[in-house]
């Protein structure tokens, strides 16, 4: 027999394997295992979200930034006292680069679980492949639904296990997701939302470009400590939207605490 058959025909002569997938096709399969693989995502990037000191040390930045304010008013500043140190906070700044990396590693898994939950790849395409050539084009600038690339070539089986002809091993690039129109427009964010995050994709660029400074007019603008964005953004977003999703699905995962 000559591989690859379509998976169809791979279960109806019952062949070895039929019934496995590669993890990639699988997310493709239907909508529960799309949404175990947006919840896979956000769980991700809930690691990389409380592994920074922004949000792990959160209290202690906070008290830190009260002395701080209480200092100034009592006239420390002008009279030349010593500013009160907090050790979470030199970390912080000495780290920015490693904590501006993990912020921006966790808004980037939390959009493509986003896209993934409604119905979107977050492969791209093989724009080598002649049969997904324009698909691949076209997914520079919008989001392709996963149909459409079934519709090309459905599911197929290697004579060991399902594949979802076109999709590379590589996902969409962050950029394409801040900064393109028809991107933005399906994610269900405010453009405040969407532009902090997209300041924290520039800000991880200094990790490699050290010396580089970049603008962030979006965070910038908020005009409060960040953390007044990040906690109500992974509350809201990324835990009650997960768990909402692993109880309607009786996912094995375990539901992700609030974060206070």
């Amino acid at each position: 027999m000559t591989f690859p058959i379509s998976t169809e025909d791979a279960k109806a002569q019952g062949l070895p394997g039929s019934d496995v997938y590669r993890r990639s096709a699988f997310l493709y399969l239907d909508d529960l295992h799309r949404h175990w693989g947006a919840v896979s995502l956000n769980t991700e990037a809930v690691r990389a979200f409380t592994d920074t000191i922004e949000i792990s040390e959160r209290q202690a930045l906070a008290q830190h930034r009260a002395e701080l304010r209480a200092w100034i008013a009592n006239g420390a500043l002008a009279a030349g006292l010593d500013m009160p140190w907090s050790r979470s906070d030199h970390d912080r700044m000495e780290y920015v680069n490693y904590e501006h990396l993990k912020l921006a590693s966790g808004f980037e898994l939390h959009l493509k679980a986003r896209l993934l939950a409604a119905g979107y790849l977050v492969h791209c395409l093989d724009r080598n492949d002649s049969r997904y050539t324009q698909l691949s084009r076209e997914q520079r600038e919008r989001p392709v639904v996963h149909s459409e690339a079934k519709a090309v070539e459905g599911h197929q089986f290697d004579g060991k296990q399902n594949f979802l002809p076109g999709l590379t091993a590589s996902s969409l690039k962050f950029s394409w997701i801040t900064k393109k129109s028809a991107y933005r427009q399906v994610l269900g964010l405010s453009d405040e939302t969407l532009n902090i995050i997209d300041d924290y994709r520039q800000l991880r660029n200094q990790i490699h470009l050290p010396g580089e400074f970049s603008d962030t007019p979006a965070i910038r603008a908020f005009g409060k400590p960040i953390i007044e964005f990040l906690l109500p953004f992974l509350n809201t977003e990324i835990v009650d939207w997960s768990n909402g999703v692993i109880e309607k699905y009786g996912l094995l995962f375990r539901k992700i605490p609030q974060f206070t």
